[in-house]
């Protein structure tokens, strides 16, 4: 009981849907670029995480953990009770 299996991906960025579309695809596209930046900062930066680089994740990367969520009872609006 309480037990989790699964695994989420690391490291997850998420936005806001408020955050504007242009602005969310452009940080995309400049995490998903580290993984093939031969500059300085993005070695740093991979080193220090200790990364390869960045993987795009879609919803079904954590269906296992919406369907905790959703036998917890917990709702978009987060309105539950235990």
């Amino acid at each position: 009981m309480g037990e989790d299996r699964g695994e989420n991906p690391d490291n997850t960025l998420i936005v806001s849907r408020q955050m504007p579309q242009a602005l969310a695809a452009k940080v995309a596209t400049a995490l998903l670029a580290v993984g093939k930046d031969p500059s300085p900062e993005a070695q740093v930066l991979k080193k220090i995480m200790k990364i390869q680089g960045f993987v795009e994740t879609t919803t079904k990367d954590f269906d296992h953990t919406l369907a905790l969520l959703k036998k917890a009872g917990v709702t978009k609006s987060f309105d539950f009770a235990y």
